[in-house]
């Protein structure tokens, strides 16, 4: 009996376009204009290493404060990659072949030699000035003051009064929370296998429904094979939707897969069940319901941040309980947090929330079928 329900259940799930549509099509869809319209927001901002010159003469030998200060802002992940060059036709040379954006002359006042504007000219000339006044300052001040010269080492000392720590290794992203928000969506779009299973084992909301209800078989085996083969298609198209997305699109949701999948699957359930919930306890026609539940599904996608950026945040600040509450923002929160995180703390408490819902959603559904008489069919 499971075999031959859930295998027809799956069937006739594949079988149903419009549920296709919005749990597979459209999210790759929706996710692929994502990806062409946020793929690029952050890097945008990133400023690249430019390639900058300075001769090595005999001036810029003796000004340890100046190689010092170039140094400090140079390398792999500083503003500048610095080439030395031992005399200044070497530089101009490499400046006109584009091999540097500019080259600097060391000096009382350094000089900065460049044939074109552009940032990098822009940031090495910022640098410059910010050099130039900075030891013009201590110059004054030994000047008018010169005991406190000796107190000069000391002052100019780096002094951290903060340590920079990362909470993940992952980089920071401004884009993932809008899949995340994707994936919570698919899984609120769940509610259409839930909304299906029961209206096909409801005696007065079809044909179908009515044939299944005077069937020997048990009732609760119906639905639970019904829900079973529901979940599952659920499941399948949110792993397809994050696996275009990582494999083909190259989007980087971390490496934590089985955790993924287990955030997938949560999700799925809590969609499967509020469909199956807001289609057991209600007497509207199936329209209705389906407009019930793409209303309340959209409104929790929501305020879990897909259409505004941010917004989920905004939520759980200034109305934490709506926050705690609403499904689509703790599957997002969860997706965020297993990304982020290298603790799991925060993810298992949303896993669980996610899953203590689906469960009084599924106890719900089933008090209201037990309930259910009909005086003839």
């Amino acid at each position: 009996m499971f075999r031959n329900i859930y295998g027809k259940r799956i069937l006739f799930s594949l079988r149903d376009r419009s549920t296709m549509i919005w749990t597979l099509i459209f999210p790759l869809v929706l996710g692929t204009l994502f990806f062409a319209v946020f793929g690029g927001i952050d890097t945008s901002g990133l400023l690249e290493t430019s390639p900058l010159g300075v001769v090595n003469d005999e001036a810029f030998r003796q000004d340890e404060a100046f190689k010092v200060a170039l140094e400090s802002v140079s390398g792999e992940d500083g503003l500048f990659e610095l080439h030395i060059f031992e005399n200044t036709s070497d530089a101009d040379s490499a400046l006109e072949n584009g091999d540097i954006t500019g080259y600097v002359i060391a000096g009382d006042i350094p000089t900065l030699i460049i044939t074109s504007d552009g940032i990098s000219q822009t940031i090495a000339k910022s640098f410059l000035d910010r050099f130039i006044q900075t030891r013009s300052s201590i110059i004054h001040v030994i000047a008018t003051n010169p005991a406190a010269a000796a107190d000069l080492p000391a002052l100019l000392a780096p002094v951290t009064f903060t340590e920079e720590i990362t909470l993940s290794n992952n980089p920071p992203s401004n884009v993932l929370n809008y899949f995340y928000a994707l994936f919570a969506m698919v899984s609120m779009y769940g509610g259409f296998q839930g909304l299906n299973t029961v209206v096909y084992l409801q005696a007065n909301m079809s044909a179908l429904g009515a044939r299944r209800t005077v069937s020997p078989a048990k009732r609760w085996k119906l639905v639970l094979y019904d829900l079973l083969g529901g979940l599952t298609i659920q499941f399948a198209c949110l792993v397809i939707l994050v696996a275009y997305l990582s494999l083909v699109l190259g989007i980087d949701f971390g490496s934590q897969v089985g955790l993924i999948l287990l955030t997938c699957l949560a999700g799925s359930m809590l969609g499967v069940s509020f469909g199956a919930m807001v289609s057991v306890s209600s007497k509207f026609k199936e329209n209705a319901k389906v407009a019930i539940l793409i209303s309340v599904s959209m409104l929790s996608v929501f305020l879990s941040g897909l259409m505004v950026g941010g917004i989920n945040y905004i939520i759980a600040q200034r109305a934490p309980i709506v926050a705690w509450i609403n499904p689509a923002a703790r599957i997002t929160d969860a997706f965020y947090s297993l990304y982020f995180y290298d603790t799991y703390g925060h993810f298992f408490l949303n896993i669980g929330i996610v899953f203590g819902m689906s469960v009084i959603m599924f106890i719900i559904t089933a008090v209201f079928l037990r309930r259910q008489r009909y005086e003839s069919i």
